[in-house]
């Protein structure tokens, strides 16, 4: 068991106050889907969880993912020297409440950086052979670019240093067009994610159900936390919706009660026809420590004005 954890991270950190989203973030804007149903902007979610398996990849691959200019991938050093590694998350969301109903979704997202913005000083992802040695390191990368972002936040402006959210897979079709107001690039696929009291499975498969990946890791054995996530999303922009904003926008997640792990479990890739399994297998991603929200409350904000 990790004790003594403390998430202060890039988009995750600890805090002990519960947080009403639905007031701080009120509707300003109704969008309506092709069969009429209202689209609250901001999108509040609640669900029974929300799960980032963070993970090293190899940095050069990942930049042919990268599609949307004046970004980089963010890459630590050691001694100086690209270590060759970036940093991923790999969600899983149980989401039991949202304007368009309940769905199952992952997210494939990388770390990455606005070009011509400082490098940061990132710990070395080397000597990760334990459990504890791995969740120090998610926790510490975290903790650097948060603080980057720190003034930006403060301000409501674009964060310098962000989640590019480059492939979204899900099990509803009206949450899959609802991704559309943002430009996000969802893709309506068999998502199965199974939360017992020690284990937390995932089985992803294509609409026809051929199977893409299959993933577990074992719940509880890490540090009960309250979480608050807070950061910013990019998309790619040639899905952008509305050319007055910019592919960018902010996300919150909060739960009373969510756990800082080690990954302990098995991470299996069947196949790499999909953009999100293509991407983990070729950067040869590598999970390493899981956040997890459970009970979860979330919600998207718009797009940031151009």
């Amino acid at each position: 068991m990790i004790k003594n954890a403390v998430v202060l991270g890039l988009i995750f950190s600890a805090h002990t106050l519960a947080f009403d989203l639905e007031n701080t973030y009120p509707t300003t804007e109704i969008k309506y889907l092709d069969d009429g149903t209202e689209i609250s902007v901001p999108f509040h979610v609640k669900g029974e969880a929300t799960s980032a398996v963070l993970g090293l990849i190899n940095a050069k691959r990942a930049r042919r993912f990268l599609w949307n200019d004046g970004w980089k991938v963010v890459t630590p050093k050691c001694d100086g020297k690209s270590s060759g590694k970036g940093i991923a998350a790999f969600y899983t969301q149980k989401i039991t409440e949202s304007p368009a109903g309940a769905y199952n979704e992952t997210v494939a997202t990388f770390f990455i950086q606005r070009r011509n913005t400082p490098d940061l000083d990132l710990p070395c992802p080397s000597d990760l052979n334990s459990l504890e040695a791995q969740v120090n390191y998610a926790m510490a990368a975290f903790t650097t670019i948060n603080t980057a972002n720190a003034e930006k936040q403060s301000m409501g402006l674009p964060h310098d240093y962000a989640s590019f959210n480059f492939h979204l897979m899900l099990d509803n079709a009206k949450a899959v067009e609802a991704g559309e107001i943002w430009g996000y690039p969802k893709q309506l696929a068999q998502v199965d994610i199974t939360l017992s009291e020690n284990t937390h499975r995932l089985e992803l498969a294509k609409k026809n159900g051929k199977p893409l990946l299959s993933a577990e890791y074992q719940r509880k054995i890490g540090t009960n936390t309250p979480l608050y996530s807070v950061g910013d999303n990019v998309v790619p922009s040639f899905n952008l919706p509305d050319e007055s904003k910019i592919p960018q926008l902010s996300g919150v997640l909060t739960s009373a009660s969510g756990w800082i792990l080690p990954f302990v479990g098995k991470f299996t890739i069947h196949s790499p026809k999909s953009v999100t399994t293509r991407f983990l297998r070729k950067t040869q991603f590598t999970p390493i420590a899981v956040l997890e929200f459970t009970n979860v409350e979330g919600v998207a904000l718009p797009l940031y004005d151009r």
